[in-house]
């Protein structure tokens, strides 16, 4: 019983801590050119730029060396996507609130191109970014799109997508309404950055192996995630042969106090995010770590290049 506690009280205090390190700025929206500016300093190293319409863009640094300001300017001309890094017919994903592609550009008041921040100097590691937008277009292939260097001369040549996450999805959120999503990714240095999807390179069929929709794990217990590949059919006794998706990664989100989706680190996944094949079993699989993790819901979204995205739902229990 101490145990729990003392668990739910590093929560609360690790929670109080990131609410005390964060700044937040809104802006009304409009058209073009909409900005938000966020001071960061050692001791405000996360901002929230709140554009509404126009999505929610969280950046966090590691450490923050000295202070400075750093605006974020919504753009809806998208600029050049580089076909040697995304596949034909990437496209810019559409807000359902303007029915346009957005962009996010960077500026500030350091030394770096365009007043942006310099590693080494204003800051240490890398960054995190975090993107929450609405659509009702349906994700293929998601990609956080970065272009490094000058906003002036951006060419979008990197993804940066470590974590996504949609809820609800599919031909639901077309009936419904739009399709909440959220994309995180990682980079040294700030510059333009947008939401792509890229289309599949097959349409597979996929099959989840494990975990099961509703279980429940301890804390501190690995969890199994695999599935199966086939080239077309349904998933029971589908008499095809299994297929492996080289691209297939995975990530964990919960939500946190105010509803919106956080990916929590994991800090002892072997092997990353990605899976590996049993050929004998014909399944793509990985183990996820929880060690570290506070008791509560969790999603598992794993995604690739051969299906769209597909979601588990499951609940951590306090160690035993």
């Amino acid at each position: 019983m101490l145990k729990q506690i003392f668990a739910f009280l590093a929560l609360a205090f690790a929670l109080f801590g990131s609410q005390c390190r964060a700044a937040t700025c809104t802006s009304s929206g409009g058209e073009g050119g909409v900005s938000c500016t966020n001071t960061f300093s050692p001791t405000d190293t996360t901002g929230t730029y709140e554009f509404f319409g126009d999505g929610r863009l969280v950046v966090q640094f590691n450490t923050v060396l000295r202070t400075f300001n750093l605006t974020v300017t919504v753009n809806h001309t998208i600029d050049p996507i580089d076909p040697n890094e995304f596949p034909p017919n990437t496209q810019c994903v559409t807000y359902s609130s303007n029915g346009q592609c957005d962009e996010y550009d960077f500026s500030g008041t350091a030394g770096g191109p365009n007043g942006v921040p310099v590693k080494g100097q204003d800051y240490q590691r890398l960054i995190t970014l975090t993107l929450t937008y609405d659509t009702f277009q349906i994700t293929h292939t998601p990609a956080f799109a970065h272009a490094p260097g000058d906003n002036a001369t951006a060419v979008y040549n990197e993804d940066i997508l470590t974590d996504y996450f949609e809820s609800p999805s599919g031909e639901f959120a077309r009936l419904s309404g739009p399709d909440p999503k959220t994309m995180s990714g990682k980079l040294p240095g700030l510059s333009t950055v947008a939401a792509l999807d890229e289309p599949l390179a097959e349409n597979d069929s996929f099959c989840l192996v494990s975990p099961h929709e509703g279980d429940r794990f301890s804390v501190e217990q690995d969890i199994e995630v695999a599935f199966r590949l086939f080239l077309s059919g349904s998933c029971l006794n589908n008499p095809g042969t299994p297929i492996r998706d080289k691209k297939a990664r995975f990530s964990l989100s919960t939500l946190d106090s105010s509803g919106n989706p956080v990916f929590p680190r994991l800090d002892d996944q072997e092997g990353g995010k990605k899976f590996h094949w049993d050929n004998e079993d014909g399944v793509n699989e990985t183990d996820l770590s929880t060690d570290g993790l506070a008791p509560g819901p969790y999603t598992i979204t794993v995604f690739g290049s051969k299906f769209s995205p597909q979601k588990v739902h499951i609940t951590l229990t306090p160690e035993r």
